[in-house]
């Protein structure tokens, strides 16, 4: 036990350095993005791709944006399969190690994105803030005194003809946690990332469900109530604390925590329990939540990541036009461009996000730049919906599991609407009136929406179509998308997702009538 106390206390003695760069992000923010910008055009300078920009490695913020434009990954791609041919010092001039693998939500085939070391470590730096941040909020934190469970994704061995191992990059960081804090961390390196998440899931709630103290606890929302309810099943417990009476805090991202909330609640019933925010991705850890009683988190801007933004209007328009920090506005919608250490030069990242303060930067991711809808002029954003259905919910006391929106489009002698494909947690609530509040929710969160909503303007009152339990985890599994990182695609200004459910769902009923 002496030896355990001794490697927390060091621990803590490590967690200064972090307050020390953490503090720097209130005084001189700019700064700190400035160096970023140097480091990597630094250590990259000479490559392909700065050849073929006539990039220097002393090149501003300003020649930087002029000359490098403004890349998708379908754009990125050309250098990427350049990599996959083996060849060196395409983007960067540090060997590519691994792939990381990434469920492309909105997209049919996943995507593979560089990865180098110097990328990992700056991943790594992340974690160390994420720590650092939960020890501030609380002092007796005990991270290393007993083990901490993280669920990362899967490793699936190397890309044909290259050395170079495909993952998801919770794995990868998983697998670069240093000999001397893997005893800390429960389960596995093997276990931890092994490609098949359902069977994944049942080892670690074996194992777990015999561990008799952790400290934290780490994953996805969704993919983490499964295992936790297994291990409840395993212990024959009500709640967590019971089998873990000491937990003290839970990191969570991905997804947004707040459909989530009530069942982590009910799983863990205590008022001292942390719930810690942060957005990392594979392209880079963003984000950590720096403030207990606020839901936004501050950018991390010293740790192999320069950002730019491009205004959410601007970009529905074709206009690539990019920002540097310093001139975002709080309030307004943008969507990121990143520069990071494995070679993605101002690379459309997707996300879209919302600055609740400039001094310093913090954040709310608002939703994806593929997940909106705007079949009406109604420009409804995923934080539009988070809204109304957390307001909607807690009025009629239901919880929901997963849920997708798609429009229906007007015909000649019909109106559009939004079609809810909603599967609830437990029982259905009456349709009409919580269809009846809902709508009415939307109306308060989203102007447009309620402009188009008068007198059933340009669009009737929503349609909810609630989905048999368990559907989008099937549904999930047969589009191939399972793990840690596959997700609801929430928002889609077209069909394809909503005919496909649809069709199941009559698959399934014929199915029901024929039995019977």
């Amino acid at each position: 036990m002496g030896v355990i106390n001794w490697i927390n206390n060091l621990f803590k003695i490590h967690l200064k350095k972090y307050e020390a760069e953490l503090a720097a992000h209130y005084t001189h923010p700019e700064q700190l993005q400035r160096d970023t910008l140097q480091q990597i055009l630094r250590e990259n300078a000479g490559t392909a791709i700065f050849k073929e920009h006539s990039l220097r490695a002393d090149a501003s913020p300003a020649t930087y944006a002029e000359r490098v434009p403004v890349r998708t990954y379908e754009e990125m791609q050309p250098y990427i399969h350049r990599i996959l041919g083996n060849e060196n010092q395409v983007l960067t001039r540090q060997k590519v190690s691994a792939l990381a693998k990434t469920a492309a939500t909105t997209q049919k085939t996943s995507k593979f994105l560089p990865v180098t070391r110097e990328h990992i470590l700056s991943c790594q730096k992340g974690s160390w803030f994420t720590l650092t941040s939960l020890h501030l909020h609380r002092e007796d934190m005990q991270i290393f005194a007993r083990k901490n469970m993280l669920i990362g994704g899967g490793a699936y061995g190397n890309y044909p003809g290259t050395n170079m191992l495909v993952a998801d990059i919770s794995a990868l960081m998983i697998q670069s946690i240093p000999l001397i804090l893997r005893t800390f961390y429960l389960p596995d390196i093997y276990t931890a990332t092994l490609p098949n998440y359902e069977e994944k899931i049942r080892k670690i709630a074996k194992i777990a469900a015999n561990e008799p103290s952790l400290t934290m606890l780490g994953g996805v929302p969704t993919w983490n109530l499964a295992l936790y309810r297994q291990v409840l099943a395993e212990k024959n417990a009500k709640h967590l604390l019971e089998v873990w009476p000491n937990l003290q805090a839970y990191v969570h991202g991905g997804v947004s925590f707040a459909p989530y909330r009530e069942h982590y609640e009910a799983l863990i019933p205590s008022k001292d329990f942390l719930y810690h925010e942060i957005y990392n991705a594979s392209e880079g850890y963003f984000a950590v939540q720096d403030q207990l009683d606020k839901d936004d988190m501050i950018l991390i801007l010293n740790n192999g990541i320069y950002y730019e933004f491009i205004p959410f209007d601007e970009l529905q328009n074709d206009d690539r036009r990019a920002i540097p920090l310093e001139q975002v506005q709080p309030g307004t919608l943008y969507a990121m461009v990143i520069t990071n250490s494995s070679g993605l030069y101002r690379y459309l990242l997707g996300d879209v996000v919302r600055f609740t303060s400039v001094h310093p930067y913090r954040i709310k991711i608002a939703g994806r730049t593929q997940e909106y809808i705007n079949a009406f002029g109604e420009d409804l954003l995923l934080s539009n919906v988070q809204q109304a259905l957390l307001t909607t919910c807690a009025e009629f006391e239901v919880k929901i599991k997963d849920y997708t929106i798609a429009p229906y489009y007007m015909k000649v002698n019909q109106k559009g609407r939004h079609q809810w494909f909603i599967e609830f947690a437990g029982e259905v609530p009456p349709l009409a009136t919580f269809t009846e509040a809902l709508d009415e929710a939307m109306k308060a969160c989203n102007s447009n929406y309620a402009q188009k909503r008068t007198n059933d303007f340009a669009i009737t009152k929503l349609e909810i179509i609630p989905l048999p339990i368990g559907f989008f985890q099937y549904w999930l599994r047969d589009r191939g998308k399972v793990g840690g990182q596959a997700k609801v695609p929430k928002l889609a200004n077209h069909r394809q997702f909503a005919e496909d459910i649809l069709e199941r769902l009559k698959k399934q009923t014929q199915t029901q009538k024929t039995e019977q």
